[in-house]
């Protein structure tokens, strides 16, 4: 098969080829923003989370996949004409960083509207994109400076395509054999390897102090996540971002069955509203249990049953009551969910109730 080499072609179409760069970068930069932006409105009202299938679009992947194409391209023309090529490496990495990552975010926000979204963990990804979007930003920068020519001293973009120097031989035809030759493709890649090598061990400062910040921030962003997610409160401890509730007792009843009686102090952040009971969920083991108002006149004694009261900027007291299948008071705590996003677990210390 005789082709002909596409190198002259190339040159001949250097800064078209970086604009075309620059518009997909540029299209994906707006698209990630306003996934950041959405993200943001989600944190902000949890009722947002609901319009998540219109943000989840895997057709940008598509976008990376061209662009990194075209970059790989103008990466093999500077290759053979021995140009400096470093600015493509670390796009194409990071690009190729970039489209995992959208990956394992779209396939976290499909979960919005059938899951409760932690907020930690939503706060996770948004922070993660906000870094990556400066590294698009300045991606778009540099291939739209290419694009345009713009003659910049440090890195001389003017004169690329004179420097690049178009001869006869860079389009003149070739002979290509189509079968398939495994220990040239060996040697490649292991002249690939060598090359990475070089590579590494020119700019190990430099990958070595990028990487060491990229696990230092995301192991301290998965250390606070994991923190919150999983933290256990104890009873008299506060919880909560409106409605603050605080567990100050615990009891058993085995009297003539099964009880469990908690008494809590609560107050609000703003105007008074009631308190939605049912937001205080006990767990015995893995059982759930909702208050059952039904027999709480049986421990006025303990203090007043919650029945729909208004709850103010002012500490009041109240008793649930909840009738349980069977007790174990070692695995007996409560989850308390102050929001969609905001749920908090509560060892109790219970004592049986004379």
């Amino acid at each position: 098969m005789v082709l002909r080499r596409p190198y002259a072609f190339l040159i001949k179409h250097f800064r078209l080829i970086h604009l075309i760069i620059t518009a997909l970068f540029a299209y994906l930069a707006i698209r990630t923003r306003d996934i950041y932006v959405y993200l943001n409105s989600v944190i902000e009202a949890s009722t947002n989370r609901y319009s998540a299938p219109d943000y989840i679009n895997y057709g940008l992947l598509i976008f990376v996949v061209l662009s990194l194409i075209l970059c790989y391209v103008i990466h093999w023309l500077l290759k053979y004409k021995d140009k400096p090529r470093r600015i493509y490496e670390i796009t194409i990495i990071g690009y190729i960083i970039i489209a995992v990552f959208i990956l394992m975010l779209f396939g976290y926000m499909r979960g919005f509207t059938s899951e409760i979204v932690d907020n930690k963990t939503i706060r996770f990804y948004r922070d993660t994109l906000s870094i990556m979007q400066l590294f698009q930003y300045i991606i778009v920068l540099a291939m739209g400076v290419r694009g345009l020519g713009f003659d910049i001293k440090k890195f001389d973009f003017g004169k690329d395509v004179q420097e690049l120097n178009a001869t006869a031989s860079d389009s003149e035809e070739v002979e290509i054999n189509t079968q398939i030759d495994t220990t040239n493709i060996m040697r490649r890649i292991n002249k690939s390897s060598r090359e990475f090598g070089y590579f590494y061990k020119e700019f190990k400062g430099y990958i070595i102090t990028i990487i060491v910040i990229v696990v230092l921030f995301l192991g301290f962003k998965g250390y606070n996540w994991y923190k919150d997610k999983f933290k256990v409160y104890s009873e008299n401890q506060y919880v909560g971002l409106n409605n603050m509730i605080s567990i100050t007792g615990s009891y058993y009843d085995t009297s003539d069955n099964n009880y469990v009686i908690l008494k809590f102090a609560a107050f609000r952040n703003g105007r008074k509203e009631q308190l939605n009971v049912n937001n205080i969920a006990l767990y015995i083991d893995k059982n759930k249990y909702l208050p059952d108002k039904t027999i709480c006149y049986k421990y006025n004694s303990l203090g007043n049953c919650y029945k729909k009261q208004y709850i103010s900027n002012e500490t009041s007291n109240y008793i649930l009551t909840y009738k349980v299948d069977k007790l174990n008071i070692k695995k007996a705590f409560v989850m308390y969910t102050d929001s969609f996003d905001e749920v908090y677990k509560i060892k109790l210390s219970m004592e049986e109730l004379n």
